[in-house]
């Protein structure tokens, strides 16, 4: 045996009092310089590792074997003592080890340490270390204590085997997301003929000259199964103009295909050729902005043994382990926009490799086989009065990768010269990052663009229109327009350097105009830079004009209560600054905000303090405002908010934020005495149960302080998930996990939600040993409910015995995880075990769901 001293390892069997003795007391002097003691300590990582391993002491100092405390922390070594070697990666792919024991040296973090006699043990397959050396040569800092016999290593969070733990974590969480999405209950659309409603309003007062008061109040609700909304505005100088009073009635059909959505009033048709009307829109295009585009396959060679990890837009959604042949296969959603694949894997030795790509969804594409239209008609107040248009959009996907669309203006009662109007549009996806798009209207314009878009890289758009004559399109006679813009988020260090340039040149008949405008916004230590440059060129027949100007603006978080802001306005015709000011914000109490400015205008030499001090509640926004200059003082106070009526419970509800077009949930649980999903008269309310609707927010309110969810998408399908553990109650349990709701706007949706009476299980998993029946701890029991597909997993203890409570009345089956039968090699009997929870007062109760396992044959 080779080692750093002769002799054989002997175990005394020491305690810890006689080992601490034998340190404290000087004796330790004692001891041979050939003997080692093999001791037992206990390894501890915080939240990771606490396991009893074998180490060395030599009567002074504490050897911790390499191999097997790297084999804990999964860094994967290749030890062959033959040749005297051990090899491997430590914590990163590009840091190698080598250990060589031959020569008494090892290599890490490219830093070469030669070993003394001293500062190695050469056990049997394992090479011992004092315990100094981990910090010196691998940047791990060790603490023994030697009243405790134990070794503490503090957490590095790039641990492979911390990094597993997390992923196990992740993997386990999105499996239990995925049983709770089994169990979804759809609540049937209501249509509303007529519920109402909710108002904006807003006033705006200036105390100082009589300068006038404002008022605006819009209204929102559901009038013959439509949704309604009328906005007008009244003022104390000119009073109420009836000209002013907008109005849109708007009807939505779901899942049909040849008609969808019809609107009244203010309309805006879509298209090239778009105008806004007061009339009548027809279409069939889908009420909600489309999400999904596609389903792809994402598949790979990564090796055999590696674990791969699906993230869509950062968030895991889902994982697989390579085959024989080393390959991997997801099938994954894309949506439209943009979407960040990211691939993460991690090899059987503690390789990580990481692959991503951007798939881009343009919002103007849809899907292969699909047909938009749209009809419109109505009348537009033009320069020469009222006109009346119809109009015609028509839009087909005829390959995933393209769609095309004719448009077509008609005007009803034309002017001399007034014609119809036809357009052609296309927009091509070329490549992944790069989109086409054109547009040809005889008579009138030919239209082109062109984007590139990498959102860590760069994002380009170059867009080129030439117009043709046309008095009534083209009125000031423009011949064409050349555009162009970029942008780069430039990454320095883990800061952003945001870079932007734009272009733009308008060419008319007697004049030409250029305009650059080109920025930077660069993040400093506790400061931000925020620069803009502006260079316009206009040329005329007999003159030409130059103008170049530039903004400096930039903050400072040096001071946490009080943060200012600067800005500079420089103006390089006239080679002098041009404005400069200071600006203060400071949050006041909790709902409150203060902003104290002032501007100094150099040309004019004029100064002006502005004060600003707004306040907020549930009930409103109040903000007041004062321009102070030398020769002028105005004031403002404006008022905000909304409210909404509550016809369920006959309340109103206020809100600082506007209400018209969204719409509101509240959700109703009760305890269903009865069992028949309804609320009777008398079965009480359970107030404390909570819920979550994705991008809502909740809010207490009602006379039964019930929670309320703001802020949702009209005719949107949310996903009301029940958190049955804010029940005080572990017996209740809701109907279902989750609830399906499409959101009318203007109202609100109540949802009911059923609570009912759990019911509870018992049973046990025993084996066959020697003609006895033995319990089995740690087999895990999958129960399913027949209907909704709901999974509860239960663990046995170590009798073999089971129990679980909160299953809702209801079908199951009970079966033994069959991946756990599958790894120890038994077959179960029964195979599986059906049962029913029964309506029961109280709760129900079943008994011996009893399996036996016995060795697969």
């Amino acid at each position: 045996m080779i080692g750093a001293r002769s002799g054989k390892p002997i175990s005394l069997g020491i305690t810890a009092g006689l080992l601490a003795c034998l340190i404290m007391g000087g004796v330790a002097g004692s001891i041979r310089a050939a003997e080692f003691e093999e001791i037992i300590v206990k390894f501890e990582v915080p939240k990771l590792i606490n396991k009893d391993i074998v180490a060395q002491f030599d009567g002074a100092n504490i050897y911790i074997p390499v191999i097997e405390i790297f084999g804990l922390l999964e860094i994967n070594l290749d030890a062959n003592f033959e040749k005297g070697r051990i090899e491997g990666e430590f914590l990163r792919s590009d840091n190698k080890l080598e250990i060589n024991i031959s020569d008494r040296k090892i290599r890490c973090f490219g830093k070469m340490t030669d070993l003394e006699n001293s500062d190695f043990y050469l056990g049997d397959r394992e090479i011992f270390l004092k315990i100094d050396l981990f910090q010196k040569i691998f940047n791990l800092m060790m603490y023994f204590n030697f009243s405790e016999l134990k070794v503490y290593l503090p957490l590095d969070r790039e641990f492979p085997a911390y990094l597993r733990m997390k992923r196990r974590a992740a993997h386990d969480k999105l499996k239990e997301e995925r049983l709770l999405s089994r169990d979804i209950y759809e609540i049937p659309y209501k249509r509303e003929t007529l519920k109402g409603g909710v108002a904006d309003w807003s006033l705006t007062v200036s105390p100082i000259k009589n300068a006038g008061q404002y008022f605006s109040l819009g209204l929102g609700g559901m009038v013959f199964g439509g949704d309604i909304e009328v906005n007008g505005s009244v003022n104390s100088i000119s009073g109420f103009d009836p000209g002013q009073l907008l109005y849109r009635w708007h009807y939505f059909i779901d899942n049909s295909r040849y008609f969808t959505q019809l609107e009244l009033g203010e309309i805006n048709s879509s298209g090239s050729l778009n105008r806004n009307l007061k009339g009548v829109l027809l279409t069939n295009r889908p009420q909600i902005q489309r999400k999904y585009f596609q389903t792809i396959n994402v598949s790979g060679n990564a090796g055999e043994g590696w674990e791969v990890e699906l993230y869509v837009n950062n968030r895991l959604t889902d994982y697989a382990y390579t085959d024989q042949k080393g390959d991997y296969h997801f099938l994954t959603d894309v949506y439209y926009g943009s979407s960040r694949v990211l691939l993460k894997m991690y090899g059987p030795d503690g390789e990580v490799r990481t692959e991503e790509q951007y798939i881009r969804v343009p919002f103007n594409l849809i899907p292969k086989g699909s047909l938009e239209y749209e009809v419109a008609g109505g009348s537009m107040t033009t320069r020469n009065g009222d006109k009346n248009y119809a109009q015609a959009n028509t839009y087909y996907g005829l390959f995933t990768s393209l769609t095309m669309g004719v448009n077509a203006d008609v005007p009803l009662n034309p002017e001399e010269g007034e014609e119809m109007i036809m357009a052609g549009d296309l927009t091509y996806q070329l490549l992944g990052n790069l989109l086409l798009n054109g547009s040809f209207s005889p008579d009138n314009k030919t239209e082109y663009s062109l984007n590139y878009s990498n959102p860590e890289l760069v994002n380009i758009n170059f867009g080129y229109i030439d117009y043709s004559e046309n008095d009534f399109w083209n009125a000031l006679n423009q011949k064409n327009n050349i555009s162009l813009s970029i942008s780069s988020p430039l990454k320095v260090r883990k800061s952003y350097l945001g870079l932007r340039y734009r272009l733009s040149i308008d060419n008319y008949d007697t004049y030409k105009i250029t305009n650059m405008n080109y920025g930077l916004k660069l993040p400093l230590y506790k400061m931000h830079l925020n620069y803009l440059g502006n260079y316009k060129i206009s040329k005329y027949m007999t003159r030409s004009e130059k103008d170049l100007n530039s903004q400096l603006f930039f903050s400072t978080a040096f001071v946490k209560w009080l943060r200012p802001q600067f800005k500079i306005d420089y103006s390089h015709t006239a080679n002098q600054i041009t404005k400069y000011g200071i600006y203060f914000q400071k949050r006041v109490f909790k709902t409150g905000q203060l902003a104290l400015s002032y501007e100094h205008n150099a040309l004019t030499g004029n100064g002006m303090v502005m004060i600003s001090f707004n306040i907020f509640n549930g009930f409103a926004n109040l903000t007041s405002r004062a321009n102070i200059t030398p020769t002028q003082t105005i004031v403002t106070q404006s008022q905000r908010g909304s409210v909404r009526f509550d016809q369920e419970t006959g309340s109103f509800r206020f809100d600082r934020r506007n209400g018209v077009g969204q719409g509101t949930a509240v959700v109703w649980p009760f305890l269903d005495e009865n069992y028949n999903g309804l609320h009777d008269i008398g079965e009480p309310f359970l107030t404390e149960l909570k819920a979550s609707i994705g991008g809502a927010r909740a809010v207490r309110g009602g006379k039964e302080n019930i929670y309320y969810y703001d802020g949702l998408k009209p005719y949107d399908d949310y996903v009301v998930k029940i958190d049955q553990y804010s029940l005080d109650n572990p017996m209740l349990r809701p109907a279902h996990e989750n609830f399906r709701v499409t959101i009318n706007p203007n109202t609100v949706t109540s949802i009911n939600v059923p609570i009912v009476t759990a019911g509870e299980i018992t049973g046990k998993v025993e084996r066959v040993v020697q003609g006895e029946t033995v319990g089995v701890g740690g087999i895990r029991i999958m129960v399913i409910n027949e209907v909704t597909g709901k999974e509860d997993n239960i663990t046995t203890f170590n009798d073999g015995e089971y129990f679980h409570l909160g299953l809702v009345p209801g079908m199951y089956k009970a079966f033994i995880d069959p991946d756990q039968l599958t790894k120890y090699g038994y077959v179960s009997d029964p195979p599986s075990l059906s049962f029913q929870i029964k309506t029961i007062e109280g709760g129900d109760s079943v008994d011996n769901l009893n399996f036996i396992i016995r060795p697969e044959n």
